[in-house]
């Protein structure tokens, strides 16, 4: 590429960047202001019990992440021990925060290699960790729409007869092995051997990570009863909220760790159960346990 495209092309990523923060920064401040007399009137105080057992929770669905990511790489013939698999993946968590999804994912793939496992393999587990979360965390969502007030029994059957199929679809091992060729390609590795995935196998890893996004919602659930107990939606609809905003933040490349896409979504999406200012301020203090959660566990991994 031309050095005046890339330098264009740099330029374009962080005026996106920008607008994508601004916006969500306005957002945010426009609901607290227009609440902010109720704010001040709630009796805001920290539930300590509720909130050290969210922190467990976030630890061990964090460790239970490890061990997803841990059982592709051995599908794929590769066998890590879970103290070397969580050293990798948290270290490499942290470049998540550089703008750009792509630095996670390199920081996985260097570490990985570190270890002896060749740049294929760990690429092709990270393709198929994130196939898998994101399949997992759409049908989550449309499974918990029952749950959602003011949601007719329509739009929860169109839901579930559109993204339940087309979950099930891309995870048929025809489609897996041909995204993954594609994948390899697409970023010049060499192919891989072949490897066996039978049906049986990816929808035993679809039901764990739906596991994994319903133990997200519990963890939520006390994360954010620790300072707003009125009000609050089941675990199921929590699990599909989050999972959902997850994605949403995924599919965003221009802000570290889906920054501002994700808070958005977790508003418009909470604000179906709680007023839009609480709503705001529980997205900013999930923001900031997710931060801490990923420092602690980069911590943890380190002295691993």
């Amino acid at each position: 590429m031309p050095v005046a495209s890339r330098v264009r092309v740099k330029t374009l990523r962080r005026v996106g960047q920008i607008i994508v923060v601004l916006f969500a920064a306005v957002l945010a401040a426009t609901t607290l202001h227009a609440g902010w007399a109720d704010i001040v009137a709630y009796e805001w105080d920290l539930d300590y019990p509720a909130l050290i057992i969210a922190f467990s929770l976030m630890l061990t669905v964090a460790a239970f992440y490890v061990y997803l990511w841990k059982s592709i790489l051995e599908r794929l013939g590769t066998a890590l021990s879970f103290r070397k698999s969580y050293r990798i993946f948290f270290l490499s968590q942290l470049a998540r925060y550089i703008p750009g999804q792509i630095w996670g994912v390199l920081g996985l793939v260097y570490l990985s290699q570190r270890e002896g496992v060749s740049g294929v393999i760990s690429g092709a587990s990270v393709a198929m960790q994130l196939l898998l979360q994101v399949v997992s965390a759409i049908i989550v969502f449309a499974v918990t729409l029952p749950f959602w007030p003011g949601v007719d029994s329509a739009t929860e059957l169109y839901a579930l007869l559109v993204f339940l199929p087309v979950g099930l679809i891309m995870l048929h091992p025809a489609m897996v092995s041909r995204g993954l060729k594609l994948a390899l390609r697409l970023t010049g590795q060499q192919e891989m051997e072949p490897v066996s995935w039978s049906y049986s196998y990816l929808l035993g890893q679809l039901g764990l990570w739906c596991v994994f996004w319903l133990l997200n919602g519990v963890a939520y659930r006390f994360l954010i009863g620790s300072i707003y107990s009125s009000l609050l939606p089941g675990v199921p609809v929590l699990a599909g909220v989050f999972a959902i905003a997850w994605v949403a933040g995924f599919l965003n490349v221009l802000t570290p760790a889906g920054l501002g896409t994700m808070e958005i979504t977790l508003v418009l999406l909470l604000s179906f159960w709680l007023p839009p200012h609480v709503a705001t301020i529980v997205a900013i203090w999930t923001r900031v346990a997710r931060t801490a959660i990923d420092l602690v566990c980069a911590a943890i991994a380190w002295r691993l």
